[in-house]
């Protein structure tokens, strides 16, 4: 009879471990993170995602550059490395990826739109996943929204990442432009010196802009970038976006932002020569910041999240240990 209440008790004490562990695994699956949503931002539908192995993480959103090019063509790279760690939020701007393939945008493209959309999107996600603040990672364009996104709303702020940023579009570009000019100059290019020297700071026209960015990445890694980025595409790219790109452009961010009342921290590679990395070690050091730090990457030029993935993701989840 004891044997019996003995192996009875043993028996719901198993019952109960395996109800626990099944309950457990259960709120576990809960806690994953995959959405696909069209949220109304700014008056039109515009799609944000976010994906994490558990919602109780930080959260994260990616603003990504051009403008006009949505990260979700090379964010595997590095959500995949974050999602432990993050809730690793991104969206398509207006005019961009999914948000342009529901709807082109009522409005005409501005940066006092842009800005404003971005704080909508900031505050949706906060209230989604029912979060106080958020870390902020800016890549090239988006790191112009970003910056400015740091100065009105730091309170919402874990840190503001600046990744290969726009900091003063026009001294940047004039930086570059003498750069490329010199080393066409130096090779004896004759093609390259041809099309660099119709080049204008600020832009007259998209060609131009092209002429930059074609020569800017051939003397950065040796690629013409004519055959990675046909004239079409700058064409078609220059008719939604030239000109908030140029109007971007004139904004100094050493005068209107010349101090940030939130963590920052830049991402830089000495081989970015897009957004010139000279212009934003000069801006660092002018930055008034109780917390702010560089972080090189020296296998990257402008495109440091999807060249160095790895490393862009591991940096991030210093930031956040560190700050937690």
């Amino acid at each position: 009879m004891k044997l019996y209440k003995l192996n009875k008790v043993k028996s719901k004490i198993i019952y109960l471990i395996i109800l626990c562990s099944s309950i457990t695994f259960y709120l576990n699956a809960q806690n994953s993170v995959k959405t696909h949503e069209g949220v109304e931002i700014g008056g039109i539908k515009q799609w944000i995602g976010a994906k994490s192995n558990n919602d109780s993480k930080p959260l994260l959103l990616f603003l990504h550059g051009g403008p006009g090019f949505s990260s979700r063509a090379y964010s595997k790279k590095f959500v995949k490395h974050l999602k432990k760690d993050f809730i690793v939020a991104q969206w398509d701007q207006r005019e961009t990826g999914i948000t342009r393939a529901w709807g082109s945008s009522k409005d005409s493209l501005t940066l006092q739109l842009m800005h404003s959309d971005t704080k909508e999107v900031v505050k949706y996600l906060l209230k989604k996943f029912k979060k106080k603040k958020i870390y902020l990672v800016g890549f090239s364009w988006g790191g112009f929204l970003g910056l400015h996104f740091a100065n009105e709303h730091p309170e919402l702020l874990h840190a503001y990442v600046s990744v290969s940023s726009m900091i003063h579009g026009n001294e940047s570009e004039s930086k570059t432009l003498e750069l490329i000019y010199q080393k066409a100059k130096k090779s004896n290019n004759t093609e390259a010196l041809k099309e660099i020297s119709t080049i204008n700071i600020p832009f007259r026209s998209w060609e131009e802009l092209y002429y930059q960015r074609k020569w800017t990445a051939y003397f950065s890694d040796g690629k013409l970038s004519n055959k990675q980025y046909p004239k079409s595409l700058f064409k078609k790219w220059s008719l939604k976006w030239m000109p908030v790109f140029l109007e971007a452009s004139k904004v100094n961010y050493n005068e209107t932002v010349p101090e940030v009342l939130c963590p920052i921290y830049f991402f830089l590679s000495e081989k970015d020569f897009v957004s010139n990395h000279t212009v934003t070690q000069k801006y660092f050091d002018g930055l008034k910041a109780k917390q702010k730090e560089v972080i090189w990457f020296n296998e990257s030029t402008h495109e440091i999240p999807s060249q160095e993935p790895k490393k862009f993701s591991t940096e991030l989840i210093k930031i956040s240990q560190s700050l937690n």
